[in-house]
């Protein structure tokens, strides 16, 4: 069996990328929060990052409609930052450069390993706390089965991607395909990397790929053209489908004052009763809800360790 050199050299590229700017942001979290504010200080500002998705501009547009509210509800300015990765999202919390972020339950789970991060809500899609994973073919693809995909060519939505990556590797080491810790190169001919589910959606599509992993709502429901077209529709199938994917989540730095992060709380609540259209537009949600962190997280890490990988897999 080979190691996994090559997929954490991978992850550990990932994780060490800065958020986009000329002053990449420190891994470790023993940072100060904005203007020097210091524990259990109400901040002068407010950070609150955003997970990259397929159009960032798309985002920016309601993330800064986010924000807006935040600070009307607050009385503290909320700017948003819309990192360059998902590593790059997990290092603004680490680094306290961000001290809100919407996240997808990996990212979290690697924050929270490194510095004090909480979450304060889930998403809840279709009054589920959970989603599907799927793998996706080309409708004329010979495939039928998982067992089929035996030196076809992946693309993987990202290495810290819940259903894109980590749950997708799960299922194929609970049907047998792939052992603990072994490399899916063992298994597929060629293994990439696409960096949204847009492009590894695409990959397929326009035959660069066999097969991609992807979140359902990528291709299914009222928001699948915020990452496909019809025709690109048309012309993919779901060829397995792996349940219990958690929900995004919003979370906060830890060594926030108790009293702003509930009311951080109540104002994101109050947003997804009175504005539900925000979080459509960002992510496809219908609203946030209140859960039990380790509940909600708990497919997730059970994916990492079914793999082999667990955190430190991740991050070393």
């Amino acid at each position: 069996m080979r190691s996994m050199s090559t997929l954490t050299v991978v992850l550990a590229l990932l994780l060490i990328s800065g958020c986009g700017s000329d002053d990449p942001i420190s891994p470790r979290a023993d940072s100060t929060a904005p203007d020097d504010a210091s524990v259990d200080q109400v901040p002068a500002k407010l950070v609150f990052a955003f997970q990259k998705q397929s159009d960032p501009r798309r985002i920016r547009e309601t993330a800064d409609q986010v924000g807006q509210f935040l600070t009307e509800q607050l009385g503290i300015p909320t700017e948003v930052l819309i990192p360059a990765s998902y590593g790059a999202s997990v290092q603004a919390m680490v680094s306290n450069h961000a001290q809100v972020a919407y996240l997808s339950s990996i990212p979290f789970l690697l924050a929270r390993e490194e510095a004090p991060v909480e979450m304060l809500l889930a998403e809840l899609r279709e009054d589920r706390t959970d989603y599907d994973s799927i793998f996706v073919v080309r409708k004329d693809s010979p495939y039928q089965n998982l067992a089929d995909l035996r030196a076809a060519r992946v693309m993987w939505t990202s290495p810290t991607s819940t259903s894109g990556f980590v749950m997708a590797y799960s299922r194929l080491v609970d049907e047998g395909l792939l052992e603990p810790r072994q490399p899916p190169s063992d298994f597929f001919d060629s293994v990439n990397y696409a960096g949204g589910y847009d492009r590894a959606l695409l990959a397929v599509h326009n035959d660069q790929a066999d097969v991609c992993a992807v979140s359902y709502y990528t291709i299914e429901g009222d928001r699948a053209d915020v990452y496909s077209t019809a025709e690109m529709r048309e012309n993919l199938r779901v060829l397995a489908r792996t349940s219990g994917v958690p929900t995004h989540l919003v979370c906060v730095r830890g060594d926030l004052p108790e009293d702003l992060k509930q009311r951080i709380q109540s104002a994101l609540l109050q947003l997804s009763d009175e504005r539900p259209e925000l979080l459509a537009d960002v992510y496809g949600a219908a609203r946030f809800a209140v859960v039990q962190e380790d509940e909600h997280v708990e497919g997730a890490y059970r994916a990492l360790q079914n793999t082999g990988l667990g955190l430190q897999g991740l991050v070393k």
